[in-house]
This record gives structure tokens, C-alpha cells and sequence, in this order.
């Protein structure tokens, strides 16, 4: 298993979830955005390179942003762990009020509160899926200028490469 590129602790400070949900639960979130979304992004060897060495000079500061200078204009973007914590809480948005049990999938009701509906909690994740997308287009800035420095990088769409997020905003918001 890979070790996780964010920790609990980033999820807390860049969008908090309920003190309520679990540690390792949402562990688990976070894993499975890393494999699933952020792999369809960086494309499999990019990855691969960014989770075997995320201490890596140029991969750490992909992953805690910062500033970088193009054209003799300095730019800021907040980093690949700001891309994860958005979709981990979209993803945690979808998946939160449900529970496994043996007879299925149920979700929880409280005396003084409701669920909010399915078009609504929806709505929710994809809000916030549009919130990773505009901080992956800052990190998508950030690898073009420094291009050479990120071996894996590639900025055409084979599915094996990075997606540009304009492509990838329109084709996936589930």
C-alpha cells in the first residue's frame, strides 16, 4: 500500500471534516483518491514517481505549492495536497452518512435534524470536485513552467499521461 501524500492533519487545516467521522475512515477516503483521482490526472508512471518519492525536491514543492517565477511574472498556487483534501471531501460528502451493515447500505436519522437529498448531497460533491479542479489548474501551471524538471510530466491527454483538467472537468464530475 502507498503511503498517503496528505495527511489527516493537511485534511484538517485546508477542509475539515466532522470531528465525528473517523480517523481511519477517512484514511481510507484519502487512499482511495489518490488512486483513483489522482492517478487519472497524473497519468500511472507520474504517480508512481510522486508516491515513491514525494520528498523528491521538485515533487514536494508539486505537492505543498508555494511560488514560482515565469516569464519574469511570480506566481502562487496552493499545491497537490489542496487537489486531494478537495476531492477527498467530495468524496467524503458522498459516502459520510452512510454505513455497511449486513443487510446494506442504510444511512443514519437523527430526532432533531435530516438527510439532505440525493440531488443536493450530489450537488455538494460536484462543488466541490470543481474546487479540486481549479487547484489542479494551478499545479497543471506549475508543471508546464517547470516541465523539465518532471520527467513524467507530459501535457497531452493519452489516457497514460496527464489529463489537462479542462478535459478531465468536462468528462468527470461523478
Amino acid at each position: 500500500m502507498a503511503d498517503l501524500l496528505w495527511t489527516y492533519a493537511n485534511q484538517l487545516t485546508i477542509k475539515p471534516i466532522s470531528a465525528n467521522y473517523g480517523q481511519t475512515k477517512f484514511e481510507q477516503i484519502m487512499l482511495e483518491v489518490q488512486v483513483e483521482d489522482l492517478q487519472k490526472l497524473l497519468g500511472f508512471d507520474f504517480y508512481q514517481d510522486l508516491i515513491q518519492n514525494p520528498t523528491d525536491t521538485w515533487n514536494k514543492k508539486l505537492l505543498d505549492g508555494g511560488t514560482y517565477t515565469y516569464n519574469s511574472v511570480t506566481y502562487f498556487y496552493e499545491g497537490l495536497k489542496y487537489v486531494l483534501a478537495y476531492f477527498a471531501y467530495a468524496r467524503y460528502v458522498r459516502v459520510s452518512s452512510k454505513k455497511d451493515t449486513a443487510t446494506g447500505f442504510v444511512s443514519k436519522q437523527f430526532e432533531d435534524s435530516r438527510q439532505i437529498n440525493d440531488g443536493d448531497e450530489s450537488n455538494l460533491h460536484k462543488d466541490f470536485r470543481k474546487i479540486a479542479f481549479k487547484y489542479w489548474e494551478e499545479c497543471q501551471k506549475f508543471l508546464s513552467a517547470n516541465s523539465s524538471e518532471f520527467s513524467y510530466y507530459y501535457a497531452d491527454p493519452l489516457p497514460s499521461r496527464c489529463w489537462p483538467s479542462e478535459n478531465y472537468n468536462k468528462a468527470y464530475f461523478l
